[in-house]
Parts: C-alpha cells; structure tokens; sequence
C-alpha cells in the first residue's frame, strides 16, 4: 500500500514537473520560430539590406516607443515601487559597469565602451525577463520593474552621454533638443509621468498607440531573425572583445546578481528574480542604439546572437533550481 501510494506522489510531482517545462518552453519555442522566420525571410532575399534598415528605423523611432509608453502608462505605479528590488537591480549594473570599463579603458574610446556596458548589462526584459520570471515565479512584478528602471533610468542616461560624446559640435541648445526628442526616452518619460499626476488621455489616443506597440516585442524578434540572417559568426569572429562581453553578460551578470540579492537579504521571489533577469540575452535595443550612434554594430549584433543562445541554455538550470 505504502508503495503504491509512494508511486503515485511520484508519477504525479513527475507530471507536474513536465507541465511545468512544457508550459516554459512553448513560449521559447514561439520566440524561435519568429527569429527563424526573419532568417528564413532574409535568406530567401524577401528582404533587402535598405528594407531591414527602414523595417529597424520604424522599430526604433515609432513601435517601441509606442509599447514603453503604454506600459509607463498603464501599470500601476505605486504597486511597481519595491525600492529595495530597484536598488539591487541598479547595484548590479553598476559593478558590472565598473567590470567591463575596467576591461576595456586601455584600448577603447569613451563612446565604444559606453556602448560594451549596455551590451554586457542591458538585459532583453520584454522578450526574456517577462516571460521567464511569469511563468517561473507566477508573478511578472519584478519583470516590469526591471524594464521600467532600464527604460527610465538606465537608457536615458546612457543616450544622453552618447548624444554628448556623438556630438560634441552641436550647441547646448541642439544637444538638449536632441536628447528630448529622442522617442525610446521621451516616451515612457511622458507615460511616466501622465501616470503619476493621473492625467488621463482621450481613449482613442491611448488605444492608437497601444495599437501601434502592441506588436512591438514580435516585431522586434522578427527584426533581429533578419539581422542575425546577415550575420556570419566564424571562428575569426569570435575575438577578445566579442567572448568578453558575452562572458560578462552570461556569466558575471548572474553572479554579480546572486551575490548582491544575497547581501541585500532579499525575499525569495526578488531574489530568483534578479537572477532570471541577470541571465536574460543582451536586449536587441542595444543594436539599435549602436546603429543610431555608428559605434560596435558588428559587435553588438553578435553579442545578441551569442548572449541569445547561451542564455537559452543557461535557463534550463535555471528552471532546475527555482520550479
């Protein structure tokens, strides 16, 4: 009888646990199959260089400034603000920061380092973070901290920095145009703060953009199917540069991650949320940015690809120690 019983609990915690893997890894799956599509669509020629550049500057300019400003607007701020999980996450890109600047000071420019950071620290939290930490943890709190903190603070500050070194013949004047027009800032700036003060927009204006961004996370995978279709990862491309910022992305951010959650003595679930984000891929924003600045695309499109793949692999372990 004792067997029996013992069997059952057995056969079904292994029930369970399937469930549990099949549920995290249908998502994953979706996600490569629409990266595969925009490989498939650039192999096949459906697409051409100039098209892929349109299709990312009406990514970059117009659907991803959509969906960050609906999500600012949105979601409930006094419920997002968990100032010791806000703290860790800035803590932790802050030491990585330290780490790859560090690394490269010596043999890189300003603006080509600023560049290696977001690539090593800036962690692909709609398409990654989200999903992950939802279907893992049940709750996509954290999740939509880390994106509001990256989105907020993080890129702000780093395209301004960028806008000053890019331009440094530009007036105050220009420069400062330049920055407050730049949609992936101003846009969740102005959701943001509409949200706060509890201004509420005409309803067709909010659905119109929430329309617009809506696809924004699709759109976006599909973009990066067709730039990893033109790209080619040989054996000379795997150089110092390239292995060290996905070493920091896949390997130091994590650990970084785990040491300062443990210090900060956070709860168990910002705690495995910390670490899910850490290990997320290097968000495909980044490519964006270096491709409006004409600094390390090659770079960043690889370390997109690798840090993808890894990352892809490194969840597996990940569910093995938080299901």
């Amino acid at each position: 009888m004792f067997d029996t019983l013992s069997y059952s609990r057995r056969l079904t915690m292994t029930k369970i646990i399937e469930s549990s893997y099949m549920t995290l890894f249908s998502p994953l799956i979706t996600i490569f199959f629409v990266i595969l599509l925009g490989v498939f669509c650039y192999k096949k020629q459906l697409v051409n260089k100039i098209q892929i550049d349109g299709f990312e500057l009406l990514l970059f300019k117009i659907i991803v400034p959509s969906y960050l400003f609906t999500a600012t607007y949105k979601n409930d701020l006094s419920a997002l603000l968990n100032t010791g999980y806000i703290a860790a996450y800035l803590l932790t890109f802050g030491v990585l920061t330290i780490i790859v600047t560090a690394l490269f000071i010596k043999s890189l420019s300003t603006i080509s380092i600023c560049i290696k950071i977001l690539a090593a620290s800036y962690v692909n939290s709609a398409i990654y973070a989200l999903p992950v930490i939802t279907i893992l943890l049940k709750d996509p709190t954290a999740a939509i901290i880390g994106n509001i903190v990256q989105v907020i603070i993080i890129q702000p500050i780093f395209i301004i920095f960028l806008n000053i070194l890019k331009h440094k013949e530009k007036s105050l004047i220009k420069k400062i145009l330049s920055i407050t027009t730049t949609p992936l800032i101003i846009m969740p700036i102005i959701g943001t703060s509409l949200n706060y003060l509890q201004i509420t927009l005409p309803t067709p204006i909010v659905d119109a953009i929430s329309q617009i961004g809506s696809g924004a996370s699709g759109i976006a995978l599909f973009a990066f199917g067709l730039t990893l279709g033109a790209t080619k990862i040989t054996a000379q491309c795997l150089k110092f540069d390239l292995l060290s910022v996905v070493f920091a992305k896949n390997l130091i951010h994590p650990f970084i991650a785990i040491c300062i959650a443990y210090c900060l003595n956070l709860e168990s679930y910002w705690f495995n949320s910390l670490i899910i984000s850490a290990s997320a891929p290097t968000a495909f924003v980044v490519y964006l940015i270096s491709k409006q600045f004409s600094t390390e695309e090659e770079l960043v499109k690889k370390a997109v690809a690798l840090s993808s793949v890894v990352a892809t692999i490194s969840l597996v372990f990940i569910t093995m120690v938080i299901v």
